[in-house]
């Protein structure tokens, strides 16, 4: 039975997909480069910054290194408007937390970026700890942030539950053995999302926040 639950931030917790999209397309656009489509901006969110841009846009060195900080840039102002939680997160949180679950995020953001998006929303508070990847340490779904997530929460990974909304998510909840459930809200199609290791897949908040609470060890 578990004790703890790992979200995903982006796509999970946040809509912040409308952020991520335009970002990208205004750091495109003023580097010159060729516009990539909403959709495969979307099918790669998730990934490690660098690597995502590098591989929309098919750049590498100082212009990949441009290009990110010209994302950075516009997605950080951004997120004033186009960034909150998806409708019912801060209310599952609540809930949640009464119930005495341990709660952690494990996100693709940076660090910084993890715990400047937790408090602007509001929800920082609801958190145990909230993990985002350190300089120098590999994204998903590599699964080093869910073991930072892990050995904070002082849980095992069979005392856990990973929520995501991508195959990063999954597969990285894979790699420990912690039991991962997939949400329908994300940028992922919730089909794509049937793999080794998922416990279900749910379609809404109350069905999510019912999955989780059946696991719940009470301990």
């Amino acid at each position: 039975m578990a004790k703890a639950i790992i979200f995903d931030l982006d796509g999970t917790l946040a809509d912040s997909t409308a952020c991520v999209v335009q970002a990208a397309h205004e750091a495109a656009d003023a580097a010159g480069l060729q516009a990539a489509t909403d959709e495969s901006i979307r099918h790669r969110i998730g990934e490690p910054l660098g690597p995502m841009l590098g591989a929309l846009y098919g750049v590498a060195g100082g212009e990949l290194e441009a290009l990110t900080a010209g994302y950075s840039a516009a997605y950080v102002r951004l997120t004033a408007t186009l960034e909150r939680p998806f409708p019912g997160v801060e209310h599952l949180l609540q809930r949640l937390r009464a119930r005495g679950w341990k709660l952690a995020v494990a996100t693709g953001k940076s660090q910084n970026g993890a715990d400047r998006a937790t408090h602007r929303m509001g929800l920082a508070g609801y958190f145990d700890a909230v993990h985002g990847i350190l300089p120098g340490t590999p994204g998903k779904p590599h699964p080093a942030v869910l073991s930072r997530a892990l050995a904070d929460l002082e849980v095992a990974p069979s005392e856990a539950i990973m929520v995501g909304d991508t195959t990063f998510d999954m597969d990285m909840a894979a790699a420990l053995g912690v039991p991962a459930v997939g949400v329908a809200w994300g940028v992922h199609p919730i089909e794509t999302l049937d793999r080794p290791g998922v416990h279900a897949r749910v379609l809404d908040m109350a069905t999510l926040e019912d999955v989780l609470n059946r696991a719940f060890s009470g301990g």
